[in-house]
């Protein structure tokens, strides 16, 4: 596989966003919430929420192969890695860390001090960990949704 590019997501994108992430979260995430937290997961990923996200204060970054998302990431305020998807044909490649590097260099370009924060699912902890992120406290719930708080400081 060569490299996937990555371009910025644009409104245009919300549908196609919100139908990866929710199919990903099913499989890997939502599983292990509350049934409120399931429900409630899903509709904070729904099309039009992503859409307000991007047209907020969030920049979307795409990775695509032949015209399908293979991974979306999403930085919030510039400094809050919000999403890190991979679709599954392409876990394992690189492209995680690829889509990482990209957000957090331009995050760093506009002013980003070199600290973020990212809100993990259980399953994605160890990928995380990989990118440098370290947990800053044990799992917790809010709205039936379990997370597990990580900071990224850049080092040197």
């Amino acid at each position: 596989m060569g490299t996937i590019p990555i371009r910025r997501g644009t409104i245009q994108d919300a549908e196609r966003i919100s139908a990866f992430v929710i199919a990903l979260a099913e499989q890997f995430i939502v599983s292990e919430f509350t049934p409120e937290g399931r429900e409630h997961f899903l509709k904070d990923h729904a099309p039009g929420q992503v859409q307000r996200r991007l047209e907020g204060d969030f920049r979307f970054y795409l990775a695509e192969s032949e015209s399908q998302v293979a991974g979306v990431a999403a930085v919030r305020s510039n400094t809050h890695l919000y999403y890190l998807f991979v679709g599954v044909p392409f876990q394992g490649m690189g492209l995680a860390r690829s889509l990482w590097e990209h957000a957090k260099e331009e995050a760093l370009a506009l002013g980003n001090p070199g600290t973020f924060t990212v809100n993990a699912s259980n399953y994605a902890v160890p990928a995380y960990e990989k990118l440098g992120f370290r947990r800053t406290q044990h799992t917790r719930e809010m709205n039936g949704v379990l997370f597990n708080s990580m900071q990224f400081v850049r080092v040197g």
